[in-house]
């Protein structure tokens, strides 16, 4: 089947939601409707739809933008704990393996990994070294220029700054 859908201006998506029996004030959905555009928005009022693609009576826009906003500002809650958890854990795991087994012994000595076998430990330094590679960060800038020619490797603080998350808990 062949997408048809034209696209519509923002008066026309507001009319097309009035007409499906949404209320509310015409300029408050067009301003709302030009920050977060009717798709997204159309995740939070799938439930007040009706089959013929008309709404339920009482649907407001004030409740699907109330809902969209109650989302919006839980998942920055959520992304923040995420956040200080993963950088808790970096820290942890950083200082703890530092302090145990050296600096670099994460690429140096195998055994400081134990549950990794010699072919994983291989693929996670060649992770390791494409991720550094890839980072454009200052601090990887400034250790490649006063102490690359004397190490391949980063120090492990440094290292699980830029290593993905999934690799960190590799």
């Amino acid at each position: 089947m062949k997408y048809a859908k034209p696209p519509l201006t923002i008066d026309e998506q507001v009319k097309l939601l009035l007409q499906r029996g949404m209320t509310g004030d015409p300029g408050l959905i067009a301003q709302c409707l030009t920050v977060v555009n009717y798709y997204r928005l159309s995740g939070y009022w799938y439930t007040f739809r009706k089959r013929d693609d008309s709404f339920k009576p009482g649907t407001t826009f004030d409740l699907v933008w109330n809902m969209y906003l109650f989302d919006r500002q839980l998942r920055l809650l959520v992304m923040d704990a995420i956040e200080r958890t993963e950088i808790a854990v970096r820290s942890l795991m950083a200082y703890h393996h530092a302090h145990e087994h050296g600096a670099f012994a994460y690429a140096l000595d195998p055994t400081s990994l134990p549950k990794m076998d010699p072919d994983e430990h291989d693929a996670f330094l060649q992770r390791i070294s494409e991720e550094t590679d890839r980072s454009r960060e200052t601090f990887v800038e400034h250790f490649r220029a006063k102490y690359g020619d004397s190490n391949e490797y980063l120090p492990v603080w440094m290292v699980t700054e830029i290593m993905s998350f999934g690799s960190l808990l590799t």
